[in-house]
């Protein structure tokens, strides 16, 4: 075997391992961040302050108002997941105090919702882990 041919090999090797570790990583990114499993929480007893919503730069964006949460959800299979959640728009308001409510969730985020549901609807297996 002449040596750029050997060069050849070891060079796409090099190229592919690579791909392979871009491939790895953009796919747990991707399972944390976007893949979804139903969440259940319960809306703190006090509403958060009120605060003029902000981008990622931090430039205030105008006729904006924000409630900054953190829910502790318990998922279907019952593990525990705490998570920050913006509440923002023109005319938003706050989640009604001690509510209950349903999110799409990731690892990383609330991908859908959260929707103010009614105590009944929870499974009795979550419901005593959200007291």
């Amino acid at each position: 075997m002449n040596l750029n041919r050997r060069k050849s090999i070891i060079l796409v090797s090099i190229i592919l391992v690579l791909l392979a570790i871009v491939f790895v990583q953009a796919a747990r990114y991707y399972h944390d961040t976007y893949v979804t499993e139903v969440g259940y929480a319960k809306a703190p007893a006090h509403v958060p302050k009120k605060e003029k919503t902000t981008d990622d730069n931090g430039k205030v964006i105008a006729h904006s108002h924000s409630y900054i949460y953190k829910f502790h959800f318990v998922t279907k299979k019952g593990e525990r997941k705490t998570l920050n959640y913006e509440l923002s728009g023109e005319n938003v308001r706050p989640l009604k105090k001690n509510s209950f409510v349903k999110a799409d969730i990731s690892d990383k985020r609330v991908v859908e919702g959260p929707y103010i549901i009614s105590k009944s609807t929870i499974p009795d297996n979550i419901i005593y882990k959200l007291k």
